[in-house]
């Protein structure tokens, strides 16, 4: 066996594992690193069928964010001990004979897919052949943000419903408590790893017009740049909770815009000219990453909040 088939069976075995200790391990703890080291694991899968902006993608929010508020959430309260855990409450033998069909069947509905998807031809060279009119050279970026617009708009309108619904679970209606500001290593470190944080997510930013980047990825550099600056009680904080909320809806308003004045000068919602299409998609993803790292980060934010909050009532 070639050293490039050993490495593809070690990688899918080592997928399959963690999912299933993930799964079925006892301690929600070590499921919720299994979950991490899933994430890690899947994002070497997409780097290695050549996908890097997916690859980017898992690592940042699969792995990291949604990482970060799994393993909050299972270690929020104290485990059950495991002979109370589910006392009771255990599901019956038809309960896995129905779930193991329901999986066998989604399984085969994937394989039918992928062995149609062998067949299909002509999206990507329609695709291919329209670049040109996107103004943009990076074909993740044309689909996201010109053939595929309305989807992305609706994952930002979702996005932003939940933040301001997290919003209002707030403790005391405060984001941002007022610490005082770390003086020591860690407010040291975070002064000088910010404003690299800030170039890189420039750069990403616009990088994304021409290869692999673009709002997701750089968004969730500056949610990490804005976890930093709390959890070193830096910062204005009582500027930046007044400009959360536009700033979660900046995104959805902006797009909302661009689709108002498109129909306009376009003749349809989001039909962008080829002569502004490449200048309107990077402003439009300028904005959308202020909105996809606001949330993210109020998100994660006020899960370490309620769970304070939770631990002082006890």
């Amino acid at each position: 066996m070639e050293a490039v088939g050993v490495f593809d069976v070690v990688l899918a075995v080592g997928l399959f594992a963690v999912a299933g200790y993930a799964l079925f391990g006892r301690s929600r703890v070590h499921a919720a690193a299994m979950f991490l080291v899933f994430g890690v694991l899947l994002a070497v899968s997409w780097a290695w069928l050549h996908a890097p902006d997916v690859a980017i993608a898992e690592a940042v929010l699969g792995a990291g964010v949604t990482g970060v508020l799994v393993m909050n959430a299972v270690t929020a309260t104290p485990e059950p001990p495991r002979a109370l855990a589910g006392a009771g409450n255990r599901p019956g033998p038809w309960y896995g004979l129905l779930s193991g069909a329901l999986a066998a069947v989604l399984a085969m509905a994937l394989l039918g897919a992928v062995w149609q998807w062998q067949t299909v031809t002509g999206a990507g060279a329609v695709a291919r052949g329209e670049m040109a009119a996107t103004g943009v050279s990076h074909p993740v970026t044309a689909v996201l943000l010109d053939f595929r617009s309305y989807d992305t708009l609706l994952e930002i309108g979702v996005l932003a419903a939940a933040a301001l619904g997290a919003l209002a679970l707030a403790p005391g209606g405060r984001l941002l408590p007022e610490p005082a500001p770390d003086t020591g290593p860690m407010g040291a470190m975070v002064r000088v790893v910010v404003p690299v944080l800030v170039l890189l997510l420039g750069w990403l930013l616009v990088a994304g017009s021409t290869r692999p980047g673009g709002a997701f990825q750089a968004g969730a550099l500056l949610t990490g740049a804005v976890l930093m600056i709390y959890l070193a009680g830096l910062g204005p904080r009582r500027s930046m909770e007044r400009w959360v909320r536009p700033v979660l809806l900046a995104g959805l308003a902006a797009f909302l815009l661009l689709a108002a004045v498109s129909a306009a000068l376009a003749g349809g919602w989001l039909v962008l000219g080829e002569g502004w299409a490449g200048g309107v998609i990077l402003g439009l993803e300028a904005v959308l990453m202020l909105s996809i790292g606001a949330t993210l980060a109020v998100l994660l934010v006020l899960m370490d909040r309620i769970n304070a909050a939770a631990g002082d009532r006890v």
